[in-house]
Parts: structure tokens; sequence; C-alpha cells
């Protein structure tokens, strides 16, 4: 009996996957029309006309559904789309403070996430070594900057606990918010943004530990840099193909590409945060604590 719910719910998820998909890649009239007349008969017989989440979890094991739900993230992903995985209300109310106070971008400059393709690894990089503030933007946090808004002192790498991060791993983009007090919440990391998109890069080496869509931080990556040090990447609009969870990647190494992935309207950017501590807490990443990276002294 579990099997055939297992297979009812795998048709179900399937069937899902396939309405996604074909909602930006429409099948040809010789193959929908067929499927169109037959499929919800199909559905009524096999009873997922009213499939739902809560559904699916009432027929499977907990085990199955969040294996179902793994690989439906990683399907979503491959294809730059979006679907809402899970929710932490706190993180939400946190990630809510990146845009207040922000002026979103121009409606020509923000593209659809599932308009750009997943990404194959082009290797190893350089990480600029200036920084600038976004013109005409209200930086929240500001470090110091000359009058043309570059940052005064910057290192493009810093030494977190004996490991060397990137300030900035995106390419192409201006400061648009640094950490600390913003609205009514704290800002937990760095935005970096730009109009057009750009490259993501590992901001040091490490193993990638997680690789998923949330509705607060969008399509995020997070990074195992060892030694209780982590980089967490939010709102890309796609996943480097070979940043799988568990893959190694190296400093400078393109990881993704820059969006506006989340449940709520924000601007093409970046947010990027470094987080110190034991990642086995019952938060996880979120249990960890963010620093600034403008904190930390320049690598040698």
């Amino acid at each position: 009996m579990a099997r055939w719910l297992l297979v009812l719910a795998l048709y179900g998820v399937l069937f899902g996957a396939g309405w996604l998909v074909g909602t930006f890649f429409p099948a040809p009239p010789a193959i929908a029309g067929p499927i169109a007349t037959h499929a919800p008969g199909i559905a009524q017989r096999l009873g997922l006309n009213d499939l739902s989440m809560e559904r699916l979890r009432a027929l499977v094991s907990e085990e199955d559904f969040a294996r179902l739900r793994d690989e439906a993230s990683f399907l979503a992903s491959q294809a730059g789309s979006a679907i809402v995985i899970e929710r932490d209300d706190e993180a939400l109310t946190s990630a809510m403070a990146h845009i207040e106070g922000v002026s979103l971008a121009p409606a020509d400059a923000v593209a659809p996430a599932a308009s750009i393709p997943v990404l194959a690894s082009s290797g190893a990089t350089s990480f600029a070594r200036a920084l600038s503030l976004c013109p005409r933007m209200n930086v929240s946090n500001a470090p110091p900057a000359d009058a043309q808004g570059v940052v005064q002192n910057f290192a493009p790498v810093v030494l977190v606990s004996e490991v060397r991060l990137a300030v900035n791993p995106a390419g192409g983009a201006c400061l648009s918010s640094a950490m600390g007090p913003r609205g009514s919440g704290i800002h937990r990391g760095l935005d970096f943004y730009s109009a057009t998109g750009g490259p993501i890069y590992a901001a040091g080496d490490g193993v990638v530990i997680e690789r998923k869509y949330r509705d607060d931080y969008g399509n995020m990556l997070l990074i195992d840099h060892g030694g209780g040090v982590y980089t967490r990447y939010a709102h890309l609009s796609s996943f480097a193909a070979d940043t799988l969870v568990g893959a190694q990647v190296a400093a400078g190494q393109r990881i993704g590409l820059m969006g506006n992935t989340a449940a709520y309207p924000i601007p093409i950017h970046l947010h990027y945060e470094v987080l110190l501590g034991d990642y086995d807490n019952p938060r996880q990443s979120f249990g960890l604590e963010a620093r600034s990276p403008f904190t930390f002294a320049a690598a040698p």
C-alpha cells in the first residue's frame, strides 16, 4: 500500500513539475493536444485533482517527503524556477529589512529568474581591487568613502579565523547596503547591486552545504570554509551546475548569477553574509553569528 501511495505522490510531483516547466516552455500542439484531452480523466482516476503539499505529506513518510521535496527543489533550481520549500519567520523579518528604504531597480532592469539558465563554472577569477558605493542611493551603514564614493582602505581579501575570504564576491557591482541597523530590523550582510546582474563567485575555498530556495532569501548557497567560517549568497537567479551540496569549490569559482529571487519584490542584487560559529545547532545556518567583512584585517 505504501509503495502505491508513493507512486501516486510521485505522479503528483511530476504533474506539478510538468505544469511549471510548460509555463515557460510550452510544448507543440501535436504533443500538448492529446495530453490536454486525456490528462483530466487520468488525474481524476488517480485522485490528483486536489493534491496539495499537505495531502502529499499525509500520503508518504517524512523521509520520502523530504527526499521528494529536495528533488523538486533541485529540479526547480536547475530550471531557474522558484518553488517555496521552507520558511523561517524570524529570517523573513530580517530579510524584509533588506528592502526597507531601498528603491527598486527600473522595471526594464529586473529580469525574471527563469529567463537565465543554469551556468557552467568558468573557473577561478581575480576579485575586484576597489569597491564603490552605489551612486544615487542612500547606502545604509556605509563604510568611509571618498568624494567619488570609492570605499577607503578597501581590502579585497580579508582573513577570517585564518580563512581567506573575498569582501566582494560579485562581479561589476557596487555596494548598496552594509551590515547593521536598517529600517525596523538588522541587515545581516552586505548587498551588492547591479541593474543588469552579473556573476557571483565563491569568496573562498570550501564545500557547498546548502543549496535551496527560501521565500525570504530566494535561491541561496551556503559554503563551509572550515574552522567555523561560512558564507551565504542569496537572491541568485540561478546556480552553477557544479555547485551541488557536497561539491568542493575554489576561491573565485563562479557559483551563480545575481538575481532578484524572493517571495517579495526586490532589486537585482547579491545579499552576502559572512557567518561564524557551530553549524550543528537547531537553526543551522540561521543560528550562526553574522559578521561584517569590513571588520576583519586584510589578508597578507
